[in-house]
């Protein structure tokens, strides 16, 4: 499934520089372009990253405040407390390759707090993690035990053995946060068994 996008792409870019010379007035035989393309193949077993988690931008009036984002491939971002928030609104993504059957169990490895670092010092936390995945790709099975950060153990039931999954959570936003960017790193597992 991602080789089959990413390969959509990369025919995509061809076809631009196939086209972008003959409608050029400027153009000459001798001008040419290049393209990098890239593709991750992995093997059963593994996880890779999709996508980073991205709360937006926010314009803050006064008092403390919220952003909750659900955990879904369309996520929404739920503003509490005296804030304006746009921008994107981007649930951390993964892709898990496994095989047909194979049981993951997947953690948060934060202890249920991110901290995001900012300028000066400044930091804000992430806490409330939740998990979503393809209802159509995999199955909730008994036995994940209790830990803290456990999202469950699930059977992968698709045929092709991948599956993604997407990670939400809250932001708390301190009262007269400084402006600036902020950044921390949720760190994730997935156990094979």
């Amino acid at each position: 499934m991602r080789l089959s996008a990413r390969g959509k792409a990369l025919a995509c870019a061809c076809a631009v520089l196939a086209i972008w010379p003959a409608s050029s007035q400027a153009a000459t035989a001798n001008e040419k372009a290049t393209a990098t393309a890239q593709v991750a193949v992995l093997t059963p077993g593994s996880m890779v990253k999709i996508q980073d988690m991205n709360f937006g931008s926010l314009a803050q009036y006064s008092g403390t405040a919220t952003i909750v984002m659900t955990a879904s491939v369309s996520p929404t971002c739920t503003v509490t407390g005296n804030i304006i928030r746009s921008g994107p609104c981007q649930a951390a993504g993964f892709s898990v390759s496994g095989r047909k059957n194979w049981l993951v169990r997947i953690r948060e490895l934060n202890s249920g707090v991110v901290t995001l670092n900012g300028p000066s010092g400044a930091t804000m936390t992430m806490t409330n993690f939740t998990i979503g995945m393809n209802a159509s790709d995999v199955t909730s099975v008994p036995g994940g035990g209790q830990s803290t950060g456990l999202f469950g153990r699930w059977r992968i039931d698709n045929n092709t053995g991948i599956t993604n999954f997407y990670i939400g959570g809250k932001l708390n936003v301190g009262a007269a946060q400084a402006v600036g960017v902020y950044h921390g790193t949720l760190v994730i597992q997935v156990q094979y068994n």
